[in-house]
């Protein structure tokens, strides 16, 4: 079984239908969406229409998608985020806000954990960054792999029982008794110099994770958030 894991499509329509495409290309059979579904772009409702259709894993909540379902007021966000959820909310039906409000923490299953930020508290979306993060998360897993998103930068991080380290490469093997950690980037707005959209394959029965990059047509995303009259600078920042 190969599991195509996803993370912070961010309402990019584009993105996220070529993901979906590669995917299935790659024989993916299930998705995995670890969420920020909505939020900076301009699709949020065919976004959590095509990830609701898609034979996935319960979809992970984020913190775009807590702060898309609620009415509290959008504090500790940079402008750009604001403006963005502003408009978001106002797209979204009250059906598709109680969706993503009722969306998990995490999900686990055999060999692998699902969560959005880390694991060491889900709830308060901390970034992992480095290796003293990754061990913090690591202290709270007890599955051969975690899969994260939130900070749009992709790679792996290994525990081996002695130390913590980040791999190297695109692809990883799970060895025996070591625990992996993997952010697979973002689909709808990366943020590591490369414009592609970002993912993860999960091959559970061959014990192998690998990060896949996938262009897509990056000027019609653009062109849609300047016509919604949300910040150029979002438009900017996917190229």
């Amino acid at each position: 079984m190969i599991i195509a894991v996803l993370s912070d499509i961010h309402a990019n329509l584009e993105a996220l239908a070529a993901v979906v495409a590669d995917a299935r290309r790659e024989g993916a059979g299930r998705f995995a969406c670890l969420g920020d579904v909505v939020g900076y772009n301009a699709d949020p409702v065919a976004c959590i229409d095509l990830v609701r259709d898609l034979p996935c894993l319960p979809c992970i909540r984020g913190n775009h998608d807590e702060m898309a379902a609620g009415d509290r007021a959008l504090l500790g966000i940079n402008a750009q985020a604001f403006a963005a959820m502003t408009w978001t909310r106002g797209q979204l039906d009250a059906e598709r806000r109680a969706w993503l409000g009722g969306l998990p923490l995490l999900h686990e299953e055999p060999d692998a954990v699902y969560v959005h930020a880390s694991l060491d508290a889900p709830q308060d979306w901390h970034y992992v960054h480095d290796a003293q993060e990754a061990a913090a998360s690591f202290a709270h897993q007890s599955r051969r792999a975690c899969f994260i998103g939130h900070s749009h930068q992709p790679g792996g991080w290994r525990d081996d029982g002695h130390s913590v380290k980040r791999g190297q490469g695109e692809t990883f093997a799970l060895a025996a008794g070591e625990r992996w950690l993997f952010n697979v980037g973002s689909v709808g707005q990366p943020r590591d110099h490369d414009p592609r959209a970002s993912y993860a394959l999960y091959d559970v029965e061959a014990g192998e994770v690998r990060l896949q990059r996938v262009a897509y047509d990056i000027a019609a995303a653009q062109a849609k958030i300047l016509a919604a009259g949300l910040p150029e600078q979002l438009a900017r920042r996917l190229g």
